[in-house]
């Protein structure tokens, strides 16, 4: 038996015990949050936790079984951990982030842990403020992908909004010339409007279908981040053009999910959002107004879009850890076997899909 203590979604009073012995956390990290995850079928949420005196890491992920993957039937009794939508990944104690020798033994335990339960491989999304990607030397690889963007709220309002790109600042002002305020929707009353908003804005630009959420989620989101949750409405004429959810977890504001209407495009209403929710996070004395980057972690559009409020980026990392790798290397070579069989191209799926043998079949 191992030393790491497992807690479940359902013991959310130790879970929040545990997360405010940390260094810092942030809404990706709330029991709330994995139950959410754990409901839409994701995965059972659980919080590895190690600590010796005053010295804590705990490690939140998503619990799948492999066997429910198709054509993998055989491998009942196995599974791999993943992290939940969004920056996730480990968190520690401030003593605990500096001792070299603690983070070792945590990782011991950790691989003990992972294939005492037949864990076959992790993987988890890592946050770009909290840098937590050097709490896992050790154990697996952790991967830099793109930047992600942030404004600094501790300049001062008027350096902030000199920082931003040129346009940026001019269709801001321009917005506010044409009409267009910002209400910070504190009940969340216009909330089944972001909703309907976001998904025509998804369907509008194409969007993967992981990016469509169903309204057991909405409702579950309200749910899990209560007062931390926020709805600000761009609005012209008492017509909604703009709405985004942005979710304020101690000194960090995450920019979370986003929509505009088709027909409001030219007056840019998410900038003047983005421009109001920095100044709100002034004053509310936060650190940082996260933005964080592009699509599937490229530059694209987005995240030049994001680039051009703030010059401060953070490299984003994700962490992959094959546990066993000859249990692996057999589960991906049946999974290989049962896609060849079933699925008209595989050369055309993506060959770094991580673990190999969960790849998007379509």
């Amino acid at each position: 038996m191992t030393d790491l203590r497992v807690l479940s979604t359902g013991q959310d009073y130790l879970w929040m015990d545990v997360l405010e012995q940390t260094t810092g956390y942030d809404f990706y990290h709330l029991p709330g949050y994995h139950e959410l995850h754990e409901k839409q079928g994701e995965g059972a949420g659980v919080m590895l936790v190690y600590a010796e005196d005053d010295k804590i890491i705990a490690l939140p992920l998503l619990v799948r079984d492999v066997s429910s993957i198709p054509g993998l039937g055989a491998f009942r009794g196995y599974y791999d951990a993943t992290s939940v939508y969004g920056y996730a990944g480990p968190i520690a104690s401030r003593p605990a982030r500096t001792d070299s020798a603690f983070l070792a033994r945590f990782h011991h335990q950790l691989q003990a842990f992972a294939i005492e339960r037949q864990w076959v491989s992790i993987f988890s999304r890592l946050h770009p403020l909290l840098n937590n990607h050097l709490l896992l030397t050790g154990n697996g690889e952790t991967i830099g992908l793109s930047d992600t963007i942030s404004i600094d709220l501790t300049l001062p309002p008027a350096e902030q909004f000199a920082r931003y790109r040129k346009s940026h600042r001019y269709e801001v002002r321009r917005a506010r010339r044409e009409g267009l305020t910002v209400l910070h929707d504190h009940a969340r009353s216009a909330y089944g409007e972001f909703i309907r908003l976001y998904t025509d804005t998804m369907r509008r630009v194409h969007a993967a279908e992981h990016y469509f959420f169903d309204q057991a989620y909405f409702d579950g989101l309200q749910a899990a981040l209560g007062a931390r949750l926020h709805l600000f409405l761009a609005v012209k004429e008492g017509d909604i053009c703009a709405a985004s959810l942005f979710v304020h977890t101690h000194d960090i504001i995450q920019y979370h999910l986003s929509a505009s209407a088709e027909g409001c495009m030219q007056w840019a209403p998410s900038k003047l959002i983005i421009d109001h929710v920095r100044q709100w996070g002034s004053e509310m004395g936060a650190r940082w107004l996260h933005l964080g980057g592009g699509v599937g972690s490229s530059e694209d559009d987005l995240f030049r879009f994001k680039k051009g409020f703030s010059p401060d980026h953070h490299r984003f990392y994700i962490w992959k850890w094959i546990v066993q790798p000859e249990i692996y290397d057999t589960i991906t070579e049946a999974r290989y076997r049962w896609l060849n069989d079933h699925t008209p191209d595989l050369s055309a799926h993506s060959s770094s899909f991580f673990p190999a043998y969960r790849i998007e079949t379509s």
